[in-house]
C-alpha cells in the first residue's frame, strides 16, 4: 500500500513539475522568433533593436495584462491605469527606433486593429 501511494506522489509530482516548466505564452518560442522577423524585415530593424523591440512589448504586454485581469478595477479604471503604461511603451521604443520605423510600426498596429475589427 505504502509502494502504490508513493509511486502515485511521484507521478502527480513529474506531472506537476512538467506542467510547471512548460513555456507559457511568450516572444520566446516559434511564435516570438517569427514575429521577431517579421519586425526585423518590415521595419528594416538590426538585430538589437528587433531584440529591445520584443523584449519592451512582452514587459508591457505583461504589466498591461495584469491591469485588465485586476477584476477589482471597474473597465475605465483599467483604461486608466493601461494609458500611462502604454505611454511609457511608446516613449521606450521612440528611444531605439527612427521616426519612420516608429510611424511604420504605428501604420502596422493600426492595419492590425482593422483586420481585427472585421
Amino acid at each position: 500500500m505504502k509502494k502504490i501511494i508513493t509511486a502515485s506522489i511521484v507521478c502527480f509530482s513529474l506531472i506537476f513539475s512538467a506542467h510547471a516548466q512548460t513555456p507559457q505564452k511568450s516572444m520566446n518560442g516559434k511564435q516570438g522568433k517569427e514575429t521577431r522577423q517579421m519586425l526585423k524585415d518590415s521595419l528594416h530593424l538590426t538585430d538589437v533593436q528587433a531584440d529591445s523591440v520584443v523584449s519592451i512589448h512582452q514587459e508591457f504586454k505583461d504589466k498591461i495584462k495584469a491591469v485588465m485581469q485586476n477584476s477589482s478595477l471597474s473597465a475605465n479604471q483599467k483604461k486608466e491605469q493601461a494609458k500611462p503604461l502604454r505611454e511609457q511603451m511608446k516613449l521606450r521604443l521612440k528611444a531605439i527606433l527612427t521616426k519612420e520605423q516608429m510611424q511604420k510600426m504605428q501604420e502596422m498596429r493600426k492595419d492590425k486593429t482593422d483586420d481585427d475589427d472585421q
